[in-house]
């Protein structure tokens, strides 16, 4: 097993090189596959969230691990969820700097690792990690961060899961998640979990033709690439 330390320096290089390789605006809502790919998870999430009582969100207390340039806090602001009770947290300092650019001031925002959360035990009702643990490779690391999101989350609060259930045989660097997996990273927790997004592959094909095409396709279990849903003590 590698150590936090070392493995963030791992992830680091390989985020600086997708950064040169990946082809600008690959990620964009500009995008058909991408815009596709969203608003579906948006539509599933908004729909778990609610199941679990989970909204309205304007009193209670968010993080996001891995937080980015802050996409899905912009998306927590969006729904309900008060800036000033957002906070996000990345390994890297210039998603961190991007994030503050695009977030109100209010939002606290820290360069650090999600294996050494800055944060009080027990203070967020929400925890959330969107492709956090597909990007770490060691088992150890990765149950670092699960008993890190599960030390500040409060006695009745959620953590909101989006990641890969399937490795990429494209990329080396990712390694998806699986059920059983995922019932180790969080013994003793309840999870409620819903196969989601149409490979990204496909939907970059089919979505620029027909968004049906894209649901049709994407309603066959074995084509959808992620998890998304609840976890809970």
């Amino acid at each position: 097993m590698g150590t936090p330390t070392s493995e963030a320096a791992r992830i680091a290089r390989v985020y600086a090189e997708r950064e040169r390789t990946v082809p600008a605006g690959r990620y964009s809502l500009m995008e058909p596959g991408t815009l596709f790919i969203e608003q579906e998870r948006e539509r599933v999430l908004l729909d778990e969230l609610s199941r679990h009582e989970a909204v309205p969100m304007a009193r209670k207390e968010i993080l996001d691990v891995g937080c980015g340039a802050g996409a899905w806090l912009r998306n927590l602001i969006r729904w309900g969820a008060d800036p000033g009770r957002l906070s996000g947290v990345d390994l890297l300092p210039e998603r961190v700097a991007a994030a503050r650019s695009l977030l109100p001031a209010a939002v606290t925002l820290e360069h650090g690792d999600g294996a050494r959360l800055p944060f009080a035990d027990g203070r967020f009702d929400l925890v959330l990690q969107s492709t956090v643990f597909s990007s770490i490779l060691d088992g150890g690391v990765r149950r670092e961060v699960a008993r890190e999101m599960l030390r500040v989350l409060a006695p009745a609060g959620l953590i909101v899961w989006y990641d890969a259930r399937v490795d990429s045989p494209a990329n080396a660097s990712f390694a998806g998640i699986s059920r059983r997996e995922l019932a180790a990273l969080f013994p003793g927790c309840r999870m409620r979990l819903r196969a989601v997004t149409l490979a990204p592959p496909l939907a970059r094909r089919l979505a620029p033709r027909s968004w049906a095409a894209c649901r049709l396709v994407g309603a066959l279990p074995f084509l959808r690439t992620h998890w998304l849903g609840i976890i809970h003590r």
